[in-house]
């Protein structure tokens, strides 16, 4: 773990490269092994970042680290309430644990089948589970169970909306959905490209796709495609603001990509290791970008 901070830190020379309007660098971090999850609260803008020997950190707005849990097994992946007082986390196999706001463990429950994707909705009083073998279920923050359902393919990508009690499923390829709180389909599209990452705003409005060699591709609250925007590269990682003002985007062969509501490229790097997580403010001012190698930055635009 290495907090710092007095001041922000220099750019490094990958950012100071970069084409377009350039951001500073507000914070840099790194958690203790390859990183495996990264989630931002929106309401507090505090950080939490999970690592693949089980490290969980809360990080606040500074870079410091505020909070500090450590885990038997690998965490795979981990999702945040909006106000940081309920976090979750995908364990091993097949194993779901619950944290308070200091990461003190409230629960653990371990399910009959291997867990591919964890979602908690933005106020921390449900959460959903999807499995391999195309159920998801539906807990509150007690671990009762409230809901099921099934899809035609196990989803791997899954996001609370805010505005309403629904959520937003994509899979690995082929399909892309939405269903309410108790399960109930709402709708249902195929799609024709992998997924590498799925985001929305914060209302579900829009919802973007990383499309690998597709791009970035745009559909409506009803699952409607609306278009895409083509970036050089393999597209894999996505994130955006609440209200739809800034996307960021990471491909494959290492390229970052900042974008305005309409598409329009502000800022692009190369960046030294692979991305393999973004979070973007609610805002559309600032991003934290995690490398597999475990180091967190956070690039902001807020004073340009």
């Amino acid at each position: 773990m290495s907090p710092d901070r007095s001041q922000r830190p220099a750019k490094p020379e990958w950012v100071r490269e970069g084409r377009g309007i350039g951001p500073s660098v507000r914070w840099t971090f790194g958690v203790d092994a390859p990183l495996t999850g990264l989630r931002l609260a929106r309401e507090t803008g505090e950080i939490l970042a999970a690592d693949e020997t089980g490290g969980l950190y809360r990080i606040d707005r500074r870079g410091d680290y505020s909070a500090v849990n450590r885990l038997r097994e690998p965490i795979r992946e981990v999702s945040w309430s909006d106000d940081g007082q309920i976090s979750v986390a995908l364990v091993g196999d097949s194993q779901v644990h619950l944290f308070d706001r200091t990461l003190k463990e409230r629960w653990m429950l371990d399910l009959p089948d291997e867990c591919h994707q964890i979602a908690i909705d933005p106020y921390g009083q449900y959460i959903v589970v999807s499995l391999a073998d195309s159920g998801n279920l539906i807990f509150d923050a007690k671990k009762r169970r409230v809901a099921g359902f099934e899809t035609i393919r196990p989803l791997k990508h899954l996001r609370f909306l805010t505005s309403e009690a629904t959520l937003i499923g994509a899979a690995e390829h082929g399909l892309i959905c939405c269903h309410s709180l108790d399960g109930e389909q709402i709708w249902q599209e195929k799609l024709w490209s992998n997924v590498g990452e799925m985001t929305t705003t914060g209302n579900g409005d829009l919802i973007y796709i990383a499309g690998f060699t597709h791009g970035v591709q745009t559909f409506d609250g009803d699952g409607d495609p609306i278009g895409s925007y083509i970036l050089e590269g393999t597209v894999n990682r996505l994130a955006t603001s609440y209200d739809p003002n800034r996307l960021i985007a990471a491909t494959i062969e290492r390229h970052l990509y900042w974008l305005d509501a309409d598409g329009e490229l502000l800022w692009s790097a190369t960046t030294p290791h692979d991305v393999v997580r973004l979070t973007c403010d609610p805002f559309g001012e600032w991003v934290v970008c995690g490398f597999a190698d475990g180091h967190l930055i956070c690039l902001d635009w807020s004073r340009g």
